[in-house]
């Protein structure tokens, strides 16, 4: 492996620790959820001292049939085409994008094509697409997608160490946002949630439930006092 390789290893890695990839290909209908960074500006007819404010990071969902994927390593790219108002939209998102903070697998297609382009010219049920039923099929749909989720508010699960604000939203896609529930995972949720968000066995490493069952006793123990303090 030469220097060019290595590093975009690291690249890879880096996205792959903050969010997975699916398996997908082209004919498959796939949700994007991309981060658009919006920056406030100040208004110019405002007289006031301007103040910076930090930009606000919102998702935007774009759905459609990805038609296309390409090339390889860190340059790999799929292209995902829509109907919006009566007119056919496509975009290209490279796979390893930081901008894309989710791809999700809505629906898988039974085709004989690696590139869907004659989609292009084709309308209504003529660009339809079959769905694909067979065993691998099935066993993609059957994988892992989450917990039930939970009653209650959201807990702040970067009083965890080896959580941060990133892992936090991606273990919140799974339904896994309270500190009781990771005090309680069981052998099989650790390699289910190790396997979906590539952890690369960190819960055990950095001891997630450990810490949990500590955070657990401690808030229990805060609320005795209080119940005991209103009698």
């Amino acid at each position: 492996m030469n220097i060019i390789q290595q590093l975009e290893r690291e690249q890879m890695d880096a996205v792959l620790s903050k969010r997975g990839i699916p398996e997908f290909g082209p004919g498959d209908t796939v949700k994007v959820m991309v981060k658009v960074i919006e920056s406030a500006e100040a208004d110019p007819k405002d007289k006031k001292k301007k103040v910076e404010k930090e930009p606000t990071v919102r998702f935007q969902a774009y759905e459609g049939v990805v038609i296309a994927r390409s090339g390889a390593g860190l340059n790999e790219n799929f292209t995902v085409r829509k109907i919006s108002y009566g007119e056919g939209v496509e975009r290209v998102f490279p796979i390893y994008s930081p901008y894309i903070a989710e791809i999700e697998v809505l629906r898988r297609g039974k085709v004989r094509r690696a590139k869907l382009y004659y989609l292009r010219g084709r309308r209504g049920k003529a660009a339809r697409i079959f769905e694909r039923t067979d065993a691998r099929a099935r066993r993609l749909n059957a994988a892992w997608k989450g917990f039930k989720k939970p009653k209650g508010e959201a807990d702040d699960l970067t009083r965890i160490n080896g959580i941060d604000i990133d892992l936090q939203n991606r273990l919140k896609h799974l339904n896994c946002y309270k500190i009781e529930q990771i005090a309680n995972l069981s052998d099989e949720d650790i390699a289910n949630i190790d396997e979906t968000l590539n952890l690369k066995g960190a819960i055990e490493k950095q001891d997630w439930i450990g810490q949990a069952q500590r955070l657990v006793a401690e808030l229990t123990a805060a609320e005795v006092p209080a119940e005991e303090a209103k009698e």
